[in-house]
């Protein structure tokens, strides 16, 4: 009962709504924003649910204060935050010295560019373990010009070809936070907590990494844990706002789209290499999370 209620006490968090938090959100579509944290109006309340787009912090200078699915976290200068679809934020306070950006972009967003990352889980890895991160002042200055410059260029709707510069921009912004959060992650920087919870999620995190291309289900990943699929989703669900098997979907069909973006792989090879008893079967999974068949994501990533 006290999780139904719960539930109803979150509101949804889409692009449009992250807008009403700033006092002058930049510039905001159905799939993007980037604003300045300056502009950031204190988010309290009932919690929220990110839903619809991705949202990157850069924080430059000053603190910030932000809690992430039950956890607080403390932001300071030279820290990345990432809020991935369905973290819930209960309240995020910004100080008057905080500079740096806020960025949310929706998937399609990021599909419309054709950017591929191959390290995809590797980052996932970190920011399902650790939403707040603390990088090297290198790092947050290659991320906060490549954001200014962006912000700067977006704003400017009155030069030709615009919207390509702000997507190759865009592409080199998230090159560089994913190479960013694949170093971090291969270093000691993340620790993990020391709970059995927190463990146990490191270890699903690092066997999906290792095993999702051949293995699509929750039982196979709780028995390498020697727990029950429920348990395995209970502390998903409670550290990253997403179940066990919304996880796996999620590498999967990244790893499918990848593939299929190829043009030297065939829609069976990719299914095969997936490790789908048929293409047929891939097929009807493929349509299911992302709306369209694989023939015609395809055809449209060939275009």
């Amino acid at each position: 009962m006290e999780n139904t209620a719960t539930k109803e006490r979150i509101s949804k968090l889409s692009i449009s709504r992250i807008r009403k938090h700033f006092i002058d959100s930049g510039y905001e579509s159905e799939d993007f924003m980037i604003s300045p944290l300056l502009r950031f109006k204190t988010m309290e309340g009932n919690p929220r649910i990110i839903e619809g787009g991705v949202t990157v912090g850069i924080v430059c200078n000053g603190t910030a204060k932000i809690s992430v699915n039950s956890r607080t976290y403390e932001l300071r200068k030279d820290y990345i935050f990432l809020l991935n679809e369905e973290s819930v934020i209960s309240n995020f306070r910004c100080t008057k010295a905080c500079m740096g950006y806020l960025i949310t972009f929706s998937r399609e967003f990021v599909d419309s560019i054709n950017v591929e990352v191959p390290d995809f889980m590797t980052a996932q890895l970190l920011v399902t373990l650790k939403p707040c991160i603390p990088v090297s002042p290198v790092d947050i200055d290659r991320l906060h010009s490549i954001a200014t410059v962006l912000s700067s260029s977006i704003l400017k709707d009155d030069f030709q070809y615009r919207d390509k510069v702000v997507s190759s921009l865009f592409a080199g912004f998230y090159y560089t936070l994913i190479a960013v959060l694949s170093k971090y992650a291969s270093q000691d920087t993340v620790k993990i907590g020391h709970n059995r919870g927190d463990k146990l999620l490191a270890r699903f995190i690092a066997n999906l990494s290792r095993d999702y291309e051949r293995e699509h289900t929750v039982e196979y990943y709780a028995r390498q844990l020697d727990i029950t699929p429920k348990y395995l989703s209970l502390i998903c669900k409670k550290r990253t706002g997403k179940n066990a098997s919304t996880l796996i979907d999620e590498a999967v069909i990244h790893k499918a789209k990848e593939l299929l973006k190829q043009s030297g792989m065939s829609i069976l090879e990719v299914s095969q290499r997936l490790n789908f008893v048929s293409q047929s079967f891939f097929g009807k999974y493929f349509k299911e999370h992302m709306g369209v068949s694989p023939s015609r994501f395809k055809a449209a990533s060939a275009d």
